[in-house]
Protein backbone atom coordinates (compact mmCIF):
# COMPACT_ATOMS: atom_id res chain seq x y z
CA UNK A 1 0.00 0.00 0.00
CA UNK A 2 1.53 3.48 -0.81
CA UNK A 3 1.21 6.36 1.57
CA UNK A 4 -0.19 9.18 -0.12
CA UNK A 5 1.00 12.63 1.00
CA UNK A 6 -2.05 14.73 1.42
CA UNK A 7 -1.29 18.47 0.08
CA UNK A 8 -4.03 20.46 0.45
CA UNK A 9 -4.28 24.03 -0.84
CA UNK A 10 -6.46 26.21 1.92
CA UNK A 11 -8.18 28.92 1.49
CA UNK A 12 -7.65 30.88 4.33
CA UNK A 13 -5.94 33.80 4.59
CA UNK A 14 -3.95 35.16 8.10
CA UNK A 15 -4.74 39.05 8.30
CA UNK A 16 -2.12 39.08 11.34
CA UNK A 17 0.81 40.43 9.27
CA UNK A 18 -1.42 43.17 7.53
CA UNK A 19 -2.76 44.70 10.33
CA UNK A 20 1.04 44.83 12.22
CA UNK A 21 1.90 46.62 8.58
CA UNK A 22 -1.39 49.01 9.31
CA UNK A 23 -0.60 49.61 12.79
CA UNK A 24 3.30 50.28 12.05
CA UNK A 25 1.86 53.15 9.20
CA UNK A 26 -0.72 54.83 11.79
CA UNK A 27 2.10 54.82 14.26
CA UNK A 28 4.52 56.36 11.15
CA UNK A 29 2.38 58.78 10.31
CA UNK A 30 1.25 60.39 13.74
CA UNK A 31 4.63 60.58 14.63
CA UNK A 32 5.89 62.77 11.56
CA UNK A 33 2.36 64.81 11.95
CA UNK A 34 3.39 65.65 15.32
CA UNK A 35 7.26 66.23 15.10
CA UNK A 36 7.30 68.40 11.59
CA UNK A 37 8.27 72.06 12.03
CA UNK A 38 6.32 74.67 11.25
CA UNK A 39 6.81 76.50 7.71
CA UNK A 40 10.03 78.22 7.75
CA UNK A 41 8.87 80.93 5.61
CA UNK A 42 6.44 82.93 7.77
CA UNK A 43 4.53 85.82 5.70
CA UNK A 44 2.43 88.35 6.97
CA UNK A 45 0.21 89.91 4.78
CA UNK A 46 -0.83 93.60 4.77
CA UNK A 47 -4.11 94.58 6.19
CA UNK A 48 -6.48 96.45 4.42
CA UNK A 49 -7.70 99.95 4.69
CA UNK A 50 -11.28 101.76 4.30
CA UNK A 51 -11.00 104.61 2.84
CA UNK A 52 -13.59 107.34 2.93
CA UNK A 53 -12.44 109.50 -0.02
CA UNK A 54 -13.00 108.28 -3.38
CA UNK A 55 -9.83 107.57 -5.91
CA UNK A 56 -7.95 109.65 -7.02
CA UNK A 57 -8.11 110.98 -10.49
CA UNK A 58 -4.77 109.99 -12.29
CA UNK A 59 -2.81 112.66 -13.97
CA UNK A 60 -2.42 111.95 -18.06
CA UNK A 61 1.15 112.80 -19.44
CA UNK A 62 0.22 112.38 -23.25
CA UNK A 63 2.97 112.04 -26.11
CA UNK A 64 1.56 111.52 -29.69
CA UNK A 65 3.44 110.17 -32.70
CA UNK A 66 3.88 114.09 -33.86
CA UNK A 67 6.10 114.58 -30.89
CA UNK A 68 3.46 116.47 -28.94
CA UNK A 69 3.25 116.44 -25.51
CA UNK A 70 0.30 116.56 -22.96
CA UNK A 71 -0.33 117.31 -19.37
CA UNK A 72 -4.35 116.50 -19.13
CA UNK A 73 -5.12 117.10 -22.87
CA UNK A 74 -3.07 120.71 -22.33
CA UNK A 75 -0.44 120.43 -25.15
CA UNK A 76 2.87 121.72 -23.37
CA UNK A 77 6.43 121.82 -24.80
CA UNK A 78 9.17 119.62 -23.20
CA UNK A 79 10.76 122.69 -21.62
CA UNK A 80 7.79 123.72 -19.93
CA UNK A 81 6.65 119.93 -19.33
CA UNK A 82 8.26 119.53 -15.55
CA UNK A 83 6.61 123.08 -14.22
CA UNK A 84 3.25 122.12 -15.44
CA UNK A 85 3.43 118.57 -13.78
CA UNK A 86 4.70 120.48 -10.87
CA UNK A 87 1.63 122.81 -10.86
CA UNK A 88 -0.65 119.87 -11.57
CA UNK A 89 0.63 118.07 -8.98
CA UNK A 90 0.46 120.74 -6.12
CA UNK A 91 -3.61 120.38 -6.40
CA UNK A 92 -3.25 116.21 -6.26
CA UNK A 93 -0.16 115.29 -4.28
CA UNK A 94 -1.60 111.23 -4.16
CA UNK A 95 -2.58 111.31 -7.77
CA UNK A 96 -0.01 108.78 -10.06
CA UNK A 97 1.20 109.68 -13.40
CA UNK A 98 -0.33 108.12 -16.00
CA UNK A 99 1.87 107.97 -19.23
CA UNK A 100 0.27 107.25 -22.61
CA UNK A 101 2.65 107.07 -25.61
CA UNK A 102 2.19 106.35 -29.47
CA UNK A 103 3.52 102.90 -30.59
CA UNK A 104 5.97 104.56 -32.98
CA UNK A 105 7.69 107.45 -30.35
CA UNK A 106 10.71 106.24 -29.09
CA UNK A 107 11.33 104.16 -25.55
CA UNK A 108 13.88 107.07 -24.84
CA UNK A 109 11.24 109.46 -24.84
CA UNK A 110 8.90 107.72 -22.98
CA UNK A 111 11.78 107.17 -20.05
CA UNK A 112 12.10 110.77 -20.73
CA UNK A 113 9.00 111.10 -19.09
CA UNK A 114 8.84 108.75 -16.18
CA UNK A 115 12.18 110.29 -15.52
CA UNK A 116 10.56 113.44 -15.24
CA UNK A 117 7.57 112.53 -13.21
CA UNK A 118 9.85 110.62 -10.62
CA UNK A 119 12.03 114.16 -10.15
CA UNK A 120 8.91 115.42 -9.58
CA UNK A 121 7.94 112.73 -6.95
CA UNK A 122 4.90 111.54 -8.29
CA UNK A 123 4.06 107.37 -9.19
CA UNK A 124 4.97 106.51 -12.25
CA UNK A 125 2.21 104.42 -14.41
CA UNK A 126 2.84 103.37 -17.70
CA UNK A 127 -0.86 103.27 -19.74
CA UNK A 128 -0.87 100.55 -22.67
CA UNK A 129 -3.33 100.33 -25.41
CA UNK A 130 -5.44 97.21 -26.47
CA UNK A 131 -4.65 95.76 -29.75
CA UNK A 132 -8.01 96.28 -31.88
CA UNK A 133 -10.02 92.88 -31.60
CA UNK A 134 -9.99 91.54 -35.69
Amino acid sequence: MAIRKRNRVTSEFSLSAMTDIIFMLLIFFILTSTVSPEPILKIVLPKGVQSDHLAVEPIIISLNAQGEYAVNNNKVTIESLPFELESVLKNNLTAPVSIHADKSVMYEKVMELVSIANKKGAKVVLALDKEPSK
